[in-house]
């Protein structure tokens, strides 16, 4: 699974969207001599209004783990 391990941000306030460059790592890396997967660093746009439903989820998310509310459905839900 991909692991977000930086990104940059950038912003139009006339077009209303959010430019987002991030970089990924295989968090496999360097376990059990396993060959890592290289991710390309992708950029992406995010409408406002996407922008702001994705802050309260992750806002959301910050909480539950904060307060130590365990996901039920992670182990299941992420599986290919």
């Amino acid at each position: 699974m991909r692991e977000l391990t930086s990104f940059d941000t950038a912003h139009s306030a006339f077009g209303e969207f959010i430019l987002m460059r991030s970089s990924f790592t295989d968090t496999l890396t360097g376990f059990r001599q396993i060959e890592p997967e290289h991710y390309p660093d992708q950029q992406v746009m995010i409408r406002l209004d996407a922008a702001k439903k994705l802050i309260s989820e992750l806002q959301r998310r910050v909480d539950y783990i904060e307060s130590g509310i365990e996901d039920v459905n992670t182990k299941t839900r992420y599986h290919s």
